[in-house]
């Protein structure tokens, strides 16, 4: 995934990396562990540290406007917290993939 931003306030770090395929994406926890492990390297004097991972594909909702879900983990001392922002089309189809997914995600992260 390709890193769009990387930004600082205070002793607050953002991160924002585009694009993951679905949720599905059988290497996709591998991955993004793998970038929060990295990224974790060149934290100096922060704080608290969030990423924000897009999905590449738009999707529409019921009212016909687009959505683009996302990953968004954040770690405020020493403790994961693992989000999805989801269309309702997602939240309909998908929910329980997606939760499986976050709770695998955040074992990973915090083995």
């Amino acid at each position: 995934m390709k890193q769009l931003f990387d930004e600082t306030y205070s002793e607050n770090r953002t991160l924002w990396y585009a694009y993951f395929k679905e949720i599905e994406q059988p290497d996709l926890v591998e991955t993004i562990s793998r970038i929060i492990q990295t990224d974790l390297k060149t934290a100096t004097d922060i704080l608290n540290t969030s990423w924000i991972f897009y999905r590449e594909e738009l999707q529409k909702d019921a009212l016909q406007e687009e959505v683009r879900s996302s990953i968004m983990v954040r770690l405020v001392d020493g403790q994961y917290y693992v989000h999805y922002n989801m269309s309702d089309f997602e939240f309909v189809t998908q929910r329980e993939v997606i939760a499986n997914r976050l709770q695998q995600l955040k074992e990973v992260l915090e083995k």
